[in-house]
Formats: structure tokens, C-alpha cells, sequence
């Protein structure tokens, strides 16, 4: 009776397993056949035909004899049967997908043949004993059945020894736990003809294994389904643990937000959760991850050049052909970066630093979709991470923030009217940074933003504290990036530095390039109206670069517009691309200011069309803030390079 009262507390316990399995299932929508239901499908159907096998030997079912038969087969068949389920959804853990199931096919063959002798021998007679009411006394089939039991536990053993380097420990533990414990319990069954322990042992190896299936949930992105960045780092630790040779690839979906802005958020989440499984598919040899947004990171085992190229292709193969969305097709672009482990100090941080590193320099470069990381990037890569500690301490510091002053001339008289303030960082160990290399560190780590009040603040003492030498001047132009431009917050800090330094406005103004206002905003008017309002001025930077249009020119009240220097520098065609531009800015009324004048000629030329300002190196490059003094405490003019 206690045999059947634990079966009965054994099919309660797997059934709310399967239940509640299958009910959170269907609330995250992600109804695909999984390891969990089969096995516990299979092993409900064998304590059901357990409990009433034990009733009927206990007198409290009374059945015929060739339905009794019947029934003793099926509950001896459900136990081989029950543990191939069970096996299997390990060896599907384990195995590559084609592998996996390869095996799985030669396993249910070979268990289809048993049930089919078995089933057979009910009038064959020649496997198994029964008795006059139908139950099995005695016959080889019942060790034959064992022994196939033993052999798929086996087989999956030594599957898992196979991979045992590359699974995490607490997953290899809880498969060579289950695995003894089955081995017992068919020894047990053997020995004492009762499966006490084959049913407690496995009951428990359930709860564990839903128990460890519900932390795996938590590793997993809820919209995609693929384990997310949690996975991933505990997966890099296991790597980096047991020191694997490993190819990583670093998946980044360029510009996701434009298939947001253009299909609308749902479709673009359906996009990600095709390519998740579009990945997942067809590159079976490696777990994907979903780090985050359009980023995504497979783990392989090393591969060798011509595998690296192939699996990029099939990457680049599924990100072009894309995906019919609700009659939409939608593909799109993925940069790769790819870091092969081990690397120098073999640690979780080198890695992810590695692939950081080799993405950003993807989207630097522009030209490159594909970055393969090896020693020849460290030097870069430290130089980088150097840059990226003296940018957080220039934050605080600082005195690390140097202004350097570019005189902007005007030509009837080489007089100086104005200048641009350029930031330039200065460390002990570095020396003088430039901002082609800090300023996309500092973007990249939002560091631009604190870096810029603190030039607008420098520059605003300097106005303040020199205002008569200054007074001469039109302004001082200082550049703030696209998000600044969008951000309440900022403008209210930079409105603030102008009330504490107690400045003159009207010496400030700003420099925007004409992409930043490609994409108008409320908060863009907003902040523009603040900052006119307090009587700072705009300059449009960089026109000529591609972008331009009259719709920008006329819409937003420019003080200046200056020429990208672009279009000084090239004597294709006698400039007349810079003479059409001055033509219609002329025609607008606009004031203008030549950037990148470097020689006489480029002067000559820059006269000849009307322009009235320049900026360059013949005049002067960007000084410190005592050499602007002197030059505004003096006679105010530059004689220019010989």
C-alpha cells in the first residue's frame, strides 16, 4: 500500500510540474516542445500505469487476465521508454542539433523494436512469464529491458563525458546525478522487484531538473527567447574557467532604430525574434545570446579561417534576404566583431573588452563590416582604455581640460572678430589628446556631455574675466553634440554656468552641423528658443558636407553659416561647387565663414567669392588662451604666413 500511496504523491508532484510548466509556457507565448514536457508526459504515463498495475495486485481493481497482461506490459515497456525521453533531452542539451538527433533516431528504432517483440510475445510466450491472472513471474524479457534501459543511460554518460568541458558545472553535476540515480534504481528494481526507489528517485530528479529549468528562465530574454547577457557572461566565465579555445562573434544590427522609426516598434520585435531563430538554426555549433536592444553574441567552438568566413556568410546571408513581416520585408545590415579565446590574461573582462573595443572600431572605420581582434589591437585597445580613465578623471578634475583658441579673421584687414574654442585633454603620462581621439571615447562612454559644460564654463570665465580685451570681439563659438542640442537638461546646467560666471551672453554662441537638425524636435525648439532667448548665438558648421539644403538655412536664424573646408581644398573644376554655395548664401543674406584656409591661393579664393571671415592655419593655428590674450591686447590683427 505504500507503494501505491508514494506513486500517487509521485503523479500529483509531476503533474503540477507539468501543469504549471505548460501554463508559463503559454503565458511568455513560447508553446514549442521542449525537454521538460516530454519527459514528464512520458513519466506521468508511467506512474499511471504503475498505480493501476499495484491497485490490481492489490485486489482493488479486478480486470481479465488478457487485459491484465496487457497492462503489466505497458507499465514494464513505459519504464525503457520514460528514461529514452529522458535521456535524449539531455543528449538534445549536449549534442549539436544534427548529432542530437542522428542518435535520437537509432535510439526510438531500437526501442520501437523492443515494443513491437514485446507486445509480439503476448501470444508468442517466448520473452515472458505470466501468471493465470496476467501478471509477469518470471521470463528474460524483464532483464532485457533493464539492460536497454542501462544502455541508453550509458549512452548519454558518455555523451556528457564527451562534452563535459563545455557545459556549466551545475548543469554536468545535476545529468551525472540523474544518471546514477537511474542506474540504481533499474539495480534495485532488479534485485527487489519493486520500484520504490526508481519512482522516489525520479520524482526528485524532476523537481531538481524544473527547479534548475526554472533558473534557466531567468537566463533567458523574454522577448527572443534565447538565453540573454546573464547567459552569456556565466557561459564566458565557464570558458574562461576551463580555459577553451573558442571563436566569440559579436552581432550588432546597424542603425535598428531607423526599422523601428520606419516599420513602428512591434514589427521591429518580431524582426529581432525571427533573426534570433534564424540564428539559432543555422548555426547550430554554438549557443546565441541576445546581449541587449539589436546586439547579439554566438559562442563556438574554435574555428579555423575558412570556418570563421563561412559562418560569417551565412550570418550576412540571413541579415540580407531579412524577413516578410505582415507583407513587409524588412532586412537590414550586421557589423561582427570577433575576439578567439583564450587571449592574453584569459579573463571574462578581456574578452568583453575585446569585443567592445572591436565594434567600436567597426563603426570608426565605416569602410570594415568585419573585425577579427588579435595582439596587434592590444596596444590600440590599451590606448583606448587609457584615453577612456583620463576622460573620467578630466571629468573631475578640471584642470585636465585645456581651451585652445582658433582666431576667426577678417579678411579687408587680418583684424580678429572672432574665434572657435577647442578642448584639447592633458595628462602627465599621455600628454595632449586630441579630439579626433577622445571625442568619440567620450560619446561612447556619455562623457561628452559633462566635458562640454566644461568648456562653456572655461571659456565663460574667460569672457568675464577679460571683458575688455573681449570686448572687440563677436563671439566665441563652442561645438555641443546632437544629444546636448536635444537634452532639458543640459540647457537648464548651461543657462546656470551663464548666471554664476555672469557673462555676457551675447559672446557666446554654438556651432551645429545641419545633419543634427535633420530630425527636428520639440525639445530641440525648445532648448534653441532657451538658449536665443538668453542671447547666445548659432553658427551651422560644417555646410557643404552633403546635407545641404535651403530648408535648414532658412528655418533656424543663423549668425553664421562656415564652409566645411572641403570646399576650399578642392580645385576641382575652378570651385565652382564653393562658388554656388557662396552664391546662394549671399542670395539669403547669411554671413560666412571659410574653415581650412592654409595657403595664399585658398585665401585668394575665398577673397574673390565675397566671403568675409576664414579660419586656418595660414593665419594661425589654435593657441592657448594666453597667446589669444596677447593677440586681443594688442593690435587685434594676424599678419598671415608668408
Amino acid at each position: 500500500m505504500e507503494l501505491i500511496v508514494a506513486e500517487f504523491v509521485s503523479f500529483f508532484i509531476v503533474a503540477g510540474i507539468l501543469v504549471e510548466h505548460l501554463r508559463s509556457k503559454k503565458a511568455s507565448y513560447h508553446l514549442k516542445k521542449d525537454a521538460i514536457t516530454s519527459v514528464a508526459l512520458s513519466y506521468v504515463f508511467y506512474l499511471l500505469t504503475s498505480i493501476i498495475t499495484h491497485l490490481f495486485i492489490r485486489g482493488y481493481l479486478s480486470l481479465e487476465p488478457w487485459i491484465a497482461q496487457f497492462l503489466t506490459m505497458l507499465h514494464i515497456l513505459a519504464i525503457p521508454t520514460y528514461i529514452l525521453f529522458w535521456m535524449h533531452a539531455i543528449e538534445r542539451r549536449l549534442l549539436p542539433p544534427k548529432p542530437a538527433r542522428t542518435l535520437g533516431q537509432v535510439q526510438f528504432i531500437a526501442l520501437g523494436l523492443v515494443l513491437l517483440i514485446s507486445f509480439s510475445d503476448l501470444a508468442l510466450r517466448k520473452l515472458f512469464v505470466f501468471s493465470p491472472i496476467g501478471l509477469i513471474v518470471n521470463g528474460r524479457g524483464v532483464l532485457y529491458i533493464l539492460f536497454l534501459c542501462a544502455l541508453f543511460i550509458f549512452v548519454q554518460m558518455y555523451v556528457l563525458v564527451l562534452r563535459w568541458r563545455r557545459i556549466p558545472g551545475y548543469v554536468r553535476n545535476l545529468f551525472l546525478f540523474s544518471s546514477f540515480f537511474l542506474l540504481l534504481s533499474l539495480v534495485f528494481f532488479q534485485w527487489f522487484k519493486q520500484p520504490y526507489l526508481l519512482g522516489l528517485s525520479s520524482t526528485f530528479m524532476l523537481l531538481l531538473s524544473y527547479l534548475v529549468w526554472q533558473k534557466r528562465e531567468l537566463t533567458l530574454d523574454l522577448l527572443t527567447r534565447i538565453p540573454n547577457y546573464t547567459a552569456y557572461l556565466e557561459h564566458l566565465k565557464h570558458v574562461v574557467r576551463t580555459a577553451q579555445e573558442t571563436t566569440i562573434l559579436m552581432l550588432d544590427i546597424e542603425n535598428f532604430r531607423l526599422i523601428n522609426d520606419r516599420y513602428g516598434n512591434a514589427h521591429g520585435d518580431v524582426f529581432l525574434q525571427r533573426f534570433a531563430t534564424k540564428l539559432e538554426t543555422s548555426i547550430p555549433s554554438g549557443p546565441v545570446f541576445r546581449l541587449f536592444g539589436n546586439r547579439f553574441a554566438i559562442i563556438l567552438p574554435h574555428q579555423s579561417h575558412n570556418g570563421i568566413v563561412r559562418i560569417v556568410k551565412n550570418i550576412r546571408s540571413i541579415a540580407n534576404e531579412g524577413f516578410l513581416i505582415e507583407e513587409m520585408h524588412i532586412s537590414c545590415h550586421v557589423n561582427i566583431a570577433i575576439v578567439e579565446s583564450p587571449l592574453k590574461t584569459n579573463t571574462v573582462e578581456e574578452i568583453v573588452e575585446s569585443l567592445d573595443y572591436t565594434m567600436a572600431e567597426i563603426k570608426e572605420r565605416r569602410r570594415l563590416s568585419v573585425i577579427i581582434f588579435n595582439q596587434k589591437l592590444v596596444p590600440l585597445r590599451q590606448r583606448k582604455l587609457d584615453v577612456l580613465s583620463v576622460l573620467r578623471r578630466a571629468v573631475v578634475q578640471e584642470s585636465m581640460v585645456k581651451v585652445l583658441y582658433q582666431p576667426i579673421i577678417a579678411t579687408k584687414d587680418n583684424r580678429i572678430i572672432a574665434a572657435e574654442a577647442l578642448m584639447r585633454i592633458e595628462d602627465d603620462r599621455l600628454g595632449m589628446i586630441s579630439p579626433g581621439e577622445f571625442i568619440p571615447a567620450a560619446e561612447m562612454a556619455g562623457l561628452i556631455s559633462p566635458l562640454t559644460e566644461i568648456i562653456i564654463r572655461k571659456v565663460s570665465t574667460f569672457l568675464k574675466n577679460h571683458e575688455q580685451q573681449a570686448s572687440h570681439l563677436s563671439h566665441i563659438s563652442i561645438n555641443i553634440s546632437a544629444d546636448d542640442l536635444h537634452s532639458a537638461e543640459f540647457a537648464r546646467r548651461i543657462l546656470d554656468i551663464i548666471e554664476q560666471t555672469k557673462v555676457d551672453a551675447g559672446k557666446l554662441s554654438f556651432e551645429v552641423t545641419e545633419s543634427m537638425l535633420l530630425s527636428p524636435s520639440d525639445s530641440v525648439h525648445k532648448n534653441w528658443n532657451a538658449f536665443t532667448e538668453r542671447g547666445i548665438h548659432f553658427l551651422l558648421d560644417d555646410f557643404g558636407t552633403g546635407y545641404s539644403n535651403l530648408t535648414t538655412l532658412v528655418s533656424k536664424p543663423f549668425d553664421f553659416v562656415k564652409l566645411d573646408r572641403s570646399l576650399v581644398s578642392n580645385a576641382t573644376n575652378n570651385y565652382e561647387l564653393l562658388s554656388l554655395i557662396t552664391g546662394m548664401l549671399k542670395h539669403l543674406g547669411l554671413s560666412m565663414v571659410a574653415e581650412g584656409v592654409e595657403t595664399k591661393e585658398q585665401l585668394e579664393v575665398v577673397m574673390r567669392e565675397g566671403i568675409q571671415f576664414v579660419q586656418g592655419y595660414y593665419f594661425s593655428k589654435p593657441v592657448s588662451e594666453e597667446q589669444f590674450l596677447r593677440w586681443l591686447s594688442g593690435s587685434m590683427c594676424i599678419i598671415p604666413k608668408a
